[in-house]
């Protein structure tokens, strides 16, 4: 299934879950944004594409000649590349080139290193919970253990694999992911591969202790519950009405309270 398929079918997945708990006025406005790649983002998805499916990705991206467009013979060697650039293909620098290329095969070592067969990669699930409900995720990677065992992997692009690492599972609820594709699969474990960007481009893998896996699956019960009510009734809202008293984190004290 392509992506474009995948991204036609009505259904929640990850990352509308993450939105609609924050508020479902938040997701009903994300499914009509016009999303644009950062240069973060764009690097990363280049990167996942290389690592995982690198015939893919010879296919998909080319890169462009370093030319000087403001000259006329500069232009012209760029009116010659676009003519031969394929509808669907992306154009990316030699540097840029350079720099996922240098990631992606630290990322795709990390992964050969797990021992892993039979993988899938990007492939689309789709489940009905109920008439009105389904859910639908694609993972980077699905693969077995050596005990046979279904096993889901995920690459994250990111500036520290270290300790601190866990701030940015907990920030960006990746234990809801983690519950998420291993409801969807029927995965016994879940992999992440924390990959540096910066050079010497070190990564490491991680999985999550069961209490963490246990808030993710409470967190995805609770998306599915408030996604089948908006649903229900066709109700979006956004934060509560009433005045809500707040507090400072208590490391933002200069005493603690």
């Amino acid at each position: 299934m392509s992506h474009e398929e995948y991204n036609n079918i009505v259904a929640l997945n990850y990352s509308g879950a993450k939105m609609l708990l924050r508020s479902p006025l938040h997701y009903k406005a994300s499914l009509t944004e016009d999303k644009k790649d950062s240069p973060a983002l764009l690097m990363g998805r280049l990167v996942h594409l290389m690592a995982l499916q690198p015939e893919v990705y010879a296919d998909r991206v080319v890169i462009s000649p370093t030319v000087d467009r403001r000259t006329k013979d500069g232009k012209a060697v760029w009116e010659a590349f676009q003519a031969l650039v394929k509808e669907g293909q992306e154009c990316v620098s030699a540097d840029v080139q350079d720099e996922v290329t240098r990631i992606a095969n630290a990322a795709r070592n990390a992964l050969e290193d797990l021992k892993l067969t039979d993988w899938q990669t990007e492939k689309s699930i789709v489940v009905n919970l109920k008439s009105c409900v389904s859910i639908k995720g694609r993972p980077d990677l699905v693969a077995k253990d050596s005990d046979g065992n279904i096993v889901v992997v995920d690459l994250k692009t990111c500036q520290d694999a270290g300790h601190s690492f866990a701030r940015d599972v907990a920030t960006f609820k990746y234990h809801l992911q983690a519950a998420w594709y291993m409801r969807l699969t029927g995965a016994k474990k879940f992999y992440i591969v924390a990959q540096e960007k910066e050079l010497p481009c070190a990564n490491r893998v991680y999985t999550l202790d069961e209490a963490t896996l246990a808030e993710g699956s409470r967190l995805m019960d609770e998306a599915i519950a408030l996604y089948e009510q908006c649903i229900t009734f066709d109700s979006w809202p956004s934060y509560t009405k009433e005045v809500t008293t707040i507090s400072i984190p208590k490391w933002a004290f200069s005493t603690q309270p």
